[in-house]
C-alpha cells in the first residue's frame, strides 16, 4: 500500500506540475538577437533576402545535413519561398512577405513537420560609417498546452539565432574582404550550376568604348517589347561573346531573360545558353570598377586549372534609376568553364 500511496503522490505532483505550467507558461514567445557587421547594408541585405545565401549561413542548414532546400519563385523579392525537408529540422518552408531595401524585411516562416506552426519572422538593419547591425527577430503563439514547448525551446531558438548571425557576419565581411584584386575593391568567388536560361536579346559587334550606349539604346526597347508580349521579363543582363582588345570591340548582346520557349519579336531575337558550371562573383560598386570581378573571376578559373568558356554574363540585379548610391549596386558576374 505505501508503494501504491507513494506513486499516486508522484503521479499527483506530475500533474500539478504540468497543470501549473500550461496554466501559467506564456503562449507567446518572442526571440531578438543581434549583430553588428563590418559590411555595407548592401552587402548585408543580398545575404538576408537571398535564399540561396540564407541558406549558407543558417544555423539550421549546419544542423541537418540530410536536408533539402527547394527555392521558388524569384529568388530576394517579394513572394519568394524557402522550403526545406529533413530528418532532423522536419519539413517547413520561409516566405518573404515585404522588403525595406537595406532597411527591414518581413516572413512568415510555416512548419508542418514534424508539428504544424506559424510564425513571424523580421529583420532590421541599420548602416553607420560602413557598418551595418542586423537584428534578428521571431514571434509565434502557442495554445495550450502547447505553449509549455515555449520554455524549452527560447533558449535553444535564441542560440541557433546567435550561431546563425555569427555565419553571417562572417560571409558578409569575407565578401567585403575577399581575395584581392586591382583598384583596392574584393570580390568573393563561388561556383554555381547555371541553369538553362533563355533571353529576348539584341546582339551585335561594337566598340567597347559603346557599351554603355548600346544598352541605353536596346535594354527598355526589349524590355517594353517583351513585356506587352506578356513573356514577363527578368533581370537584364549583358552577354559578351568576344572581347577583343586589339580591335577594342566586342561581340555583345543586351539581354533580357524570358520563358523557356519564347519566340522572335520585333526588335529581338532569342538566344538559349544551356546549362553549365560556372564561377561567379557578386560585385558591389560602380561599373567603372567592375573589372575587379571579372579579373578575381579569371584567377579563381585559372587558379583550378579549369578553361573559360565564352560567353561571360553580367546581370545588372540593381536598378540605378531606383538606387542612386553606386556602392549598393549588385551586378552578378558569371563565367563558364569546363
Amino acid at each position: 500500500m505505501k508503494v501504491l500511496k507513494t506513486l499516486a503522490w508522484i503521479i499527483g505532483l506530475i500533474l500539478f506540475i504540468a497543470i501549473v505550467l500550461i496554466l501559467f507558461a506564456p503562449t507567446v514567445m518572442h526571440v531578438e538577437r543581434s549583430v553588428e557587421i563590418n559590411a555595407p547594408a548592401g552587402v548585408v541585405w543580398n545575404d538576408i533576402v537571398r535564399f540561396e545565401k540564407f541558406n549558407e549561413w543558417s544555423a539550421w542548414r549546419q544542423m541537418d545535413s540530410t536536408a533539402k532546400y527547394t527555392i521558388s519563385g524569384d529568388d530576394g523579392t517579394v513572394g519568394a519561398t524557402d522550403s526545406w525537408s529533413g530528418k532532423r529540422i522536419g519539413e517547413g518552408r520561409l516566405q518573404h512577405l515585404s522588403l525595406e531595401p537595406y532597411k527591414a524585411v518581413t516572413q512568415k516562416l510555416t512548419f508542418t513537420s514534424p508539428f504544424k506552426s506559424e510564425s513571424d519572422v523580421y529583420f532590421q538593419l541599420s548602416e553607420a560609417a560602413g557598418k551595418t547591425k542586423v537584428i534578428w527577430g521571431f514571434d509565434t503563439h502557442y495554445d495550450r498546452p502547447q505553449n509549455v514547448m515555449s520554455l524549452f525551446m527560447k533558449g535553444a531558438l535564441e542560440k541557433d539565432f546567435d550561431q546563425g548571425l555569427q555565419h553571417l557576419k562572417s560571409m558578409a565581411e569575407a565578401e567585403v574582404k575577399g581575395p584581392g584584386t586591382p583598384n583596392g575593391i574584393d570580390v568573393t568567388v563561388k561556383e554555381m550550376n547555371f541553369p538553362a536560361t533563355t533571353y529576348a536579346a539584341v546582339r551585335k559587334t561594337i566598340p567597347m568604348s559603346r557599351i554603355t550606349d548600346y544598352y541605353h539604346q536596346n535594354l527598355e526597347t526589349i524590355y517594353n517589347a517583351t513585356t506587352a508580349a506578356n513573356l514577363q521579363p527578368g533581370v537584364p543582363c549583358g552577354i559578351f561573346f568576344t572581347w577583343d582588345k586589339k580591335l577594342h570591340q566586342t561581340d555583345m548582346a543586351a539581354a533580357i531573360p524570358v520563358p523557356e520557349g519564347s519566340k522572335p519579336g520585333n526588335g529581338y531575337e532569342i538566344i538559349t545558353l544551356p546549362a553549365a558550371q560556372a564561377a561567379y562573383a557578386d560585385y558591389y560598386g560602380p561599373y567603372s570598377k567592375i573589372a575587379n570581378a571579372h579579373v578575381a573571376i579569371q584567377k579563381f578559373i585559372t587558379d583550378k586549372g579549369r578553361k573559360i568558356v565564352p560567353p561571360t554574363i553580367e546581370m545588372y540585379v540593381t536598378d540605378p534609376g531606383k538606387e542612386k548610391d553606386s556602392s549598393k549596386w549588385l551586378t552578378k558576374v558569371i563565367y563558364f568553364m569546363q
